[in-house]
């Protein structure tokens, strides 16, 4: 028997709900808990891929290749991370291509980022204010694949990516 479009859109939002449940609970195990994330810093993309930060899934595959300067968190046994990248803003497109076409509004949004990833800009942590994120050039996206949101200020080629709260 076919269901409703009401019914279809409660179930989604239950499931995107339940998923940001899971997420905060991961999230607060790993700041209150014995678990701790693990970080690593890279100079280039080469490096990074030479250490398995993207074979290992900390990273995502398709990056500017020229990327550099490059940041990554994740806690060992769980979906979790969070990364910063520097990209040549000749290698836009590359990026663009991870993305879904269409920005998503940060407002409201949380970023919860276990205290061990200090590198973590203070803007992009708790609740997010939409507003004054858009006023220092940040567009959000989510990634076509993964459950990323990818937070970017194409004028200074930097790209923040985080594990959403629901996907």
């Amino acid at each position: 028997m076919p269901r409703s479009a009401s019914h279809r859109r409660t179930l989604t939002h239950t499931r995107r709900v339940g998923g940001a449940a899971a997420v905060t609970v991961l999230v607060a195990l790993a700041a209150c808990s014995g678990i701790n994330a693990q970080t690593n810093s890279f100079a280039t993309l080469a490096e990074a891929r030479d250490a398995g930060a993207i074979a290992k899934g900390w990273m995502p595959e398709g990056l500017p290749p020229g990327s550099h300067d490059i940041r990554e968190g994740h806690v060992p046994g769980t979906p979790l991370r969070w990364g910063i990248i520097e990209f040549p803003q000749s290698e836009e497109a590359s990026l663009r291509a991870l993305l879904q076409p269409d920005e998503i509004p940060l407002n409201g949004q949380r970023c919860e980022v276990p205290g061990r990833i200090e590198w973590w800009p203070v803007m992009l942590r708790g609740t997010l204010d939409g507003g004054r994120l858009a006023a220092t050039g940040i567009r959000a996206y989510r990634a076509k694949e993964g459950n990323l949101i990818f937070a970017v200020n194409w004028g200074q080629g930097r790209a923040y990516f985080w594990t959403a709260a629901s996907g």
